[in-house]
């Protein structure tokens, strides 16, 4: 399976959502990715959706044109999804900042599976095409957002395909700053198939740098092993470079398929 990334001019930091998307996807299965940043014609979305079975478009929720352009690739029309416009109204209930042009935000191609978004006003969408085995994902242009929208709907897609349908997750803190987590988070990742190592803020705490392990495999089984295997894999590599491992472990283990 091929999984295009495409990164809208619209996108902030887009070498840090490149990076952690790469990663993610082929700790998920997916062998062969490709990363493109739109000019701004949108002429890139139509490029890698004719040579991809997957397409995430990095900034194309909320985005009206963008939305069009991938509606007329999946030979779909748009519409003011219910679902996601409840999503933004509810965003924005809490406050008299209230832009205009809701339902602009809301915009998504026919029958779209819409991914809440907990960080931001826009959610992400799934569509897929109705003669082809192909889907586009619309994430939001922030990071953080995007990073929430992937983790809680777009990926189950991709997982679906790829059969990586178990996972668990270990945090360890490392007694080092960031540069050397994301050294060492890269090179486990590199050398241990179907982990996505990184950094991750949302473990920080008064105790080193955490860096989080994602495992997924096929079977209960294989997550095992790989869990083994990666945790014996950091301690190898954390003792070539001097890094204590202060403590961590297992963060959270999902012994469940996904939602498919």
């Amino acid at each position: 399976m091929k999984v295009s990334v495409v990164l809208l001019s619209s996108v902030e930091a887009p070498d840090a959502l490149s990076r952690w998307l790469l990663g993610y996807l082929r700790a998920i299965g997916v062998e062969d990715v490709k990363l493109t940043r739109d000019s701004g014609d949108y002429s890139s979305i139509g490029q890698a959706y004719s040579e991809s079975d997957v397409v995430i478009v990095a900034g194309a929720a909320g985005n009206p044109d963008a939305v069009r352009v991938i509606a007329g690739l999946l030979g779909l029309g748009v519409e003011v999804n219910e679902e996601a416009l409840n999503y933004v109204r509810s965003y924005y209930s809490d406050t008299l900042d209230v832009p205009e042009g809701l339902e602009n935000l809301a915009l998504t191609p026919e029958f779209s599976y819409v991914v809440p978004n907990e960080r931001g006003p826009v959610p992400a969408f799934v569509a897929m095409s109705l003669t082809e085995d192909k889907i586009i994902a619309g994430l939001p242009p922030r990071p953080s957002e995007a990073v929430e929208c992937f983790e809680r709907g777009v990926q189950d897609f991709i997982r679906e395909k790829t059969g990586k349908r178990f996972s668990a997750t270990m945090t360890f803190h490392l007694a080092c700053d960031r540069s050397t987590a994301d050294m060492l988070a890269d090179e486990l990742s590199r050398e241990l198939r179907g982990v996505f190592a990184r950094f991750d803020l949302r473990f920080l705490g008064r105790e080193g740098a955490p860096l989080t392990l994602t495992v997924y495999a096929g079977t209960a089984e294989e997550l095992y092993d790989t869990m083994v295997a990666a945790e014996e894999l950091l301690q190898k590599l954390a003792a070539q470079r001097g890094v204590q491992v202060l403590g961590g472990g297992i963060s959270s283990q999902t012994a469940e398929e996904s939602i498919f």
